[in-house]
């Protein structure tokens, strides 16, 4: 009974890969998961979400920094993420999972399941062609920490790879004080995560962090309901409405650090928002 479920599952895992290879919108949302106090994603669940990877020799070395996909040719994730790398263009040893959902799971797996008989395409890789940092990024005050990759082949859209949203139907003027949803890789759990967290103002940032200045102007702080350690550049992110509807996620921010001072934990995010126009010009499909 379990092969024969599994079977199943393949035959359904397939066709909803291939019914997603059309047109595919930006931030897919499914309300029904948006009321959970769940630490774990579904499988499906923020499918713009990846893991940056260095290669090296025969392997890959995970950095612990997420990536977000932009469009077929562009991952987003922050310039304190690509520090390591020597090469901006041309030999760029920097490497993309995308579709990964437990990061136990490998690109070699065409399939992957578990106990259950439960599966889901295995990730895949996708390499960089050339890494473009903010030109304002400033490695003083951390403002401006973001970088954008361009991948050497455009990634292949299933049920598990698609893109967020750039932008929304109806932004705020201002996001503190605003429940927010964010998803990346933890360093304590294979699955994907998620979470909520409450944006604060720099002057309640600056408390909580015990800083002796203000966070930078184009940064954003949040309290998270949780104290899990997420990996650098998860994606802060608001939903669109669309006739009293939640309709889509789009990105406001990445995650940037990850202080903790006594019993507070506090995200410090890197707002997108002012950026879009260097990010969109920088993301064109030629």
């Amino acid at each position: 009974m379990v092969v024969a479920g599994k079977l199943v599952l393949l035959l359904v895992v397939a066709c909803l890969s291939a019914l997603a290879m059309g047109d595919t919108p930006c931030g897919r949302l499914e309300e029904r998961v948006l009321y959970t106090m769940d630490e774990r994603t579904e499988p499906s669940e923020y499918p713009w979400i990846g893991v940056l990877l260095q290669s090296q020799g025969n392997g890959y070395t995970n950095t612990r920094c997420s990536v977000v996909i932009v469009n077929q040719q562009h991952v987003l994730t922050t310039a304190t993420c690509v520090k390591r790398f020597k090469h901006r263009t041309g030999n760029v040893s920097a490497v993309v999972m995308l579709g990964v959902w437990n990061e136990s799971h490998s690109p070699d797996e065409e399939f992957a399941c578990n106990n259950r008989g439960f599966c889901v395409p295995g990730p895949k890789l996708y390499n960089v062609a050339e890494i473009k940092v903010h030109p304002d990024a400033d490695k003083d005050t951390g403002d401006n920490d973001m970088a954008i990759l361009r991948l050497v082949e455009p990634i292949e859209w299933t049920n598990y790879i698609q893109p967020i949203c750039m932008e929304g139907n109806a932004e705020p003027e201002s996001l503190i004080n605003r429940n927010l949803h964010f998803s990346g890789f933890t360093h304590t759990d294979n699955i994907k995560g998620k979470g909520l967290a409450m944006t604060v103002s720099r002057q309640k940032c600056k408390q909580l962090t015990s800083a002796s200045t203000l966070p930078p102007e184009n940064q954003l702080c949040a309290f998270p309901v949780k104290r899990t350690r997420f990996y650098e550049g998860a994606a802060l992110m608001d939903i669109s409405v669309e006739r009293n509807v939640p309709h889509s996620f789009y990105v406001v921010a990445l995650l940037a650090r990850v202080m903790n001072v006594g019993v507070v934990t506090t995200h410090i995010y890197q707002d997108l928002r002012r950026a879009r126009p260097w990010i969109m010009e920088n993301t064109a499909t030629k």
